[in-house]
């Protein structure tokens, strides 16, 4: 129950519904899902343990504040970790199935664009990379992805616009094509472009225009 009260409460940060530098308010999140409070108080802690909420004396819990440059850092390091992560997998012994995990991730990805979910989109994302950096066969890596996932997730959930769908989702095929012909080169060049996507968005300023929407 505490795992299920931490994705709800990353879902509902992709969702728009809580945006960076708000206030989580343990008892008003406890009674919208319905449950008692000590799990949303375990996921809450588990969640500041990952760097996606904050706890300041006197102004209790907040979501983790999300800042141009702070982005450029997350996404330097993903950036690394994730290419280590592709270069690994190559080295893997076996053929194109070894990506079957990736590919059913990527379909995942295109059936989450017609539901038009934020939060299942940010799911997706999540998880095709996450299985990426399994699938390397790297513990620490794929460990050291994970304690920035949920931090993507806040970023991915401000971001979603900034990257067309499918041009998201034609670079995870492309991705996927190059590690199965074991394009180490061209695998790179796609992973990059993907990631980079943040470096031409103004995240601050995509938070201050959410602020000024009208409620509802």
């Amino acid at each position: 129950m505490v795992e299920q009260a931490a994705e709800a409460i990353v879902g509902a940060a992709a969702r728009g519904v809580f945006l960076p530098g708000d206030r989580l308010v343990e008892a008003e999140i406890a009674r919208d899902l319905g449950i008692s409070r000590v799990p949303v108080r375990e996921a809450l802690r588990l969640l500041e343990s990952q760097g996606i909420v904050v706890s300041t004396p006197y102004k209790g819990m907040r979501l983790m504040q999300v800042s141009n440059a702070s982005v450029a850092e997350v996404m330097r390091v993903r950036l690394a970790l994730e290419s280590l992560a592709v270069q690994e997998a190559m080295r893997r012994p076996g053929g194109a199935e070894r990506f079957a995990g990736l590919r059913r991730f990527a379909t995942a990805y295109a059936q989450a664009q017609e539901i038009g979910d934020p939060a299942a989109l940010v799911a997706t994302e999540e998880a095709f990379h996450g299985e990426l950096c399994r699938w390397s066969g790297n513990a620490p890596l794929a460990a050291v992805w994970n304690s920035l996932a949920r931090q993507l997730a806040v970023v991915w959930g401000l971001g979603l616009g900034a990257q067309t769908l499918a041009q998201a989702a034609a670079e995870h095929d492309a991705l996927i094509a190059a590690l199965e012909r074991g394009d180490l080169k061209a695998a790179t060049a796609v992973l990059t472009s993907h990631i980079n996507w943040h470096q031409g968005f103004d995240f601050e300023a995509a938070l201050d225009q959410r602020r000024r929407q009208p409620a509802g």
